[in-house]
């Protein structure tokens, strides 16, 4: 099979279109080749300028359309993959691209590969990136409150609350506070949405580090256990003392969640060493994984809630 010419370079932009072509003096015809890819209808581009497969032609085609449709942003599902939250594989698996007119525009953009939303919005709500609208972190978890259940919801909320590691990550503050997300509840009023929002917002907490942690906390709390304190030093009166996932001072119970980077020789010597701290200071040390996901942390609730029942017993 023959490779297709090089195109002008006029057309080696983000995107381009019918009138881009002709321009150029290039046949309608040669979008057909391999080399080129149809973000949308009309809209099209180079295939060397995404990055990656998947999820980041989801992506471009946002940015394209975003640019070229007037008094649009990027929203919802869109939104929170370009934010990076953790979104459920049912959500990954949606390959439309979400993009929002403001409510009381009659315009809608009808395009198969778009999912189009007409929502309240103020202006505070949007950020740019790269030449286009796109909603806020705090703005896309309100837009998942009617596409997430509870669970996958405060998930979402304690990712944006997390107080971020300094010798990991290139930030300082947490991507939100709870007051914003409470702010953004109230601005929103009683839109679809408002209910579980609230509910949400009731069982986020700062300190969670991952999904995992989420869910195994929420679990406990559901089995009618008390709610693990987040991110418990060993030795509260030491300044760089480790800290477990979670855990009950109390009764001196930490709880860990390892997953798979945990099980690197260099990361285990490391939690060696931190759980012969938990231990020398008299704590039991729980360590939960993939598997106690899998069955939803049932088997940890049984675990946790025998030996709370021991240690308030003796």
């Amino acid at each position: 099979m023959r490779r297709p010419g090089e195109l002008p370079s006029q057309l080696a932009g983000p995107s381009f279109g019918q009138v881009d072509l002709a321009n150029a003096g290039v046949s309608r015809d040669r979008v057909r080749r391999r080399d080129v890819v149809t973000l949308s209808r009309g809209i099209y581009a180079q295939e060397r300028v995404l990055l990656e497969p998947g999820e980041a032609r989801v992506l471009h085609q946002a940015l394209t359309l975003a640019r070229t449709l007037p008094d649009v942003w990027i929203s919802h599902v869109t939104a929170a993959q370009i934010h990076r939250l953790p979104l459920p594989e049912r959500l990954l698996r949606d390959t439309r691209v979400h993009l929002s007119h403001a409510a009381g525009t009659t315009r809608r953009i009808r395009r198969p590969e778009v999912s189009s939303h007409r929502v309240h919005v103020l202006p505070e709500q949007l950020v740019r990136w790269k030449g286009a609208w796109l909603s806020s972190r705090v703005r896309t978890w309100w837009e998942l409150t009617t596409l997430l259940t509870e669970e996958e919801l405060v998930i979402v909320g304690d990712h944006l609350l997390r107080r971020p590691y300094r010798s990991f990550e290139a930030r300082t503050t947490p991507f939100a506070v709870v007051t914003e997300l409470q702010e953004i509840v109230e601005q929103m009023g009683r839109a679809p949405g408002l209910q579980p929002a609230l509910a949400a917002l009731a069982l986020m907490r700062v300190g969670s580090d991952s999904a995992t942690e989420t869910r195994l906390r929420l679990a406990l709390v559901r089995a009618g256990l008390p709610e693990p304190t987040l991110q418990v030093p060993a030795r509260p009166n030491w300044r760089h003392s480790p800290c477990a996932d979670m855990g009950y001072p109390d009764w001196k119970i930490a709880l860990e969640y390892d997953g798979g980077t945990h099980f690197t020789p260099e990361q285990a010597r490391s939690d060696q060493r931190r759980d012969n701290v938990f231990i020398s200071a008299g704590w039991t040390v729980l360590h939960f994984n993939a598997v106690d996901d899998a069955e939803g942390f049932a088997s940890a609730v049984a675990q946790v809630r025998e030996l709370l029942a021991r240690r308030r017993a003796s």
